[in-house]
């Protein structure tokens, strides 16, 4: 039988270590694209929306993988579903070793990895969900931190890796870091032993409005982010900024986004504001989209290097704030669905939107429309999270007016009960 683990300490934070980590692999990894984007199109001579797609299946597939892990995690655990991605994630990687074509790397990185950091990322947040309660909020933004330091590292690994072994053999040595998500599986240990039993999708959350207008919001906020990460150093070269400078921007983005993921847990010090992490969600949601279409505006890599800190200090904030925006959105108890059909959402953003971008940029020859299209659907995510608000304030005026006609009722209820207990008295007593 699983032992039994006390949360909020402990064997916690080991778990929170081997969260954070898994983060800073997988999501550092697969949006850190970018950097592979301008040397691959160029060495297998194909096309912008091309190259793009074998990076957005890759993304896409960590995120649509959510609904997939939380049923595994539920049949077989969090600790097997994440070794095993771990394992698939690098059976991905080695095989990209041995591709001439993109439609095989679209097959072993796009694919096979994509979906082994699919298996291993959603589970790493719902264990960080069970093994805390009081500092919840707190935790998920400090595990969610581990996202930032892999943009920050990435860029730059990935750039000295193909520099030295070329972009085939960086492929072999990614395998091997991806290998590390093995032992963060072996760290989650089962909280309790009935969280190993069976379970299935919960299809009735999809009757759920405020849940289809969360996952449209989700879809919309990804295809803007994605955009933004995969097509930035390209859009510098094209600006006569050398590729180097490119991949100092993303290491610079990185760092804001990892300074911004603390943020998040700041609400846990506003526990009189009930909607303060929708609120803070919402609001850097537009910061982000509306600085995204002025990276055309920029003519210096100053200019750039100050968009992109707003932005991705923005972006941070909602990374650190989106599992507790989750949480308070649809409750703790349906978590594991919830999560990883958000997850999937997100997938969908992350699927269409490089193309999107690349067949932007061929039409027109520059990135400008690509970026203002990524800002535009950005925003448009951020109305959306209005709209849900409203309906949340909507529910709650609901069932405090239900609680106080309830309690009406049952004063009146008792006051007929003592005049008819007085008239009584009066009459017979």
């Amino acid at each position: 039988m699983a032992g039994v683990y006390r949360q909020d300490g402990g064997w916690a934070l080991a778990v929170l270590f081997a969260a954070l980590l898994t983060h800073v692999i997988v999501m550092g990894m697969t949006f850190s694209f970018g950097i592979y984007f301008v040397i691959l199109k160029d060495d297998l001579e194909t096309s912008h929306t091309t190259t793009l797609w074998i990076g957005a299946l890759n993304t896409s597939l960590v995120f649509i993988g959510g609904p997939l892990a939380s049923v595994m995690l539920n049949r077989y655990g969090c600790r097997f579903t994440i070794i095993l991605g771990g394992l698939l994630s690098a059976a991905g990687y080695i095989s990209s070793y041995f591709a001439t074509k993109p439609y095989h790397l679209g097959i072993s990185y796009g694919i096979v990895t994509g979906l082994g950091f699919g298996l291993s990322y959603t589970p790493c947040v719902v264990m960080v969900g069970r093994y805390y309660k009081k500092w919840l909020y707190l935790a998920t933004a400090a595990a969610c931190t581990g996202e930032g330091l892999g943009f920050v590292l990435f860029p730059m690994i990935f750039n000295n890796l193909i520099e030295e072994y070329q972009w085939q053999g960086s492929m072999l040595i990614n395998g091997a870091i991806s290998l590390n998500i093995v032992l963060c599986g072996v760290i989650m240990k089962p909280l309790k032993a009935k969280e190993e039993n069976a379970d299935v999708l919960n299809l009735t959350m999809f009757k759920d409005l405020k849940m289809m207008l969360f996952a449209l919001s989700m879809v919309c906020w990804n295809i803007g982010v994605v955009i933004v990460s995969f097509i930035v150093a390209d859009f510098l070269v094209e600006r006569g900024i050398e590729l180097r400078k490119g991949i100092y921007l993303l290491t610079i983005m990185g760092i804001a986004n990892m300074v911004g993921h603390p943020f998040a847990g700041l609400t846990v010090f506003c526990r009189k504001w009930p909607y303060a992490n929708l609120w803070l969600y919402t609001i850097t949601i537009a910061i982000t989209g509306t600085v995204v279409m002025l990276f055309n505006t920029g003519e210096s890599f100053s200019a750039f290097v100050v968009y992109g800190i707003v932005s991705s200090l923005a972006l941070g904030v909602q990374l650190g704030c989106l599992a507790n925006v989750v949480i308070d959105l649809f409750g703790i108890d349906v978590f594991n669905h919830s999560f990883g059909y958000q997850m999937a959402s997100q997938g969908v953003g992350n699927l269409i939107g490089p193309p999107i971008a690349g067949i932007l940029r061929e039409k027109t020859k520059n990135y400008a429309v690509p970026f203002y299209f990524g800002g535009i659907v950005t925003i448009f995510s951020a109305v959306i999270m209005v709209v849900i608000f409203g309906m949340v304030k909507a529910q709650k005026r609901r069932e405090s007016s239900g609680r106080e006609e309830n309690e009406t009722v049952q004063m009146n209820l008792v006051g007929n009960q003592d005049a008819a207990t007085t008239l009584w008295l009066h009459f017979y007593g």
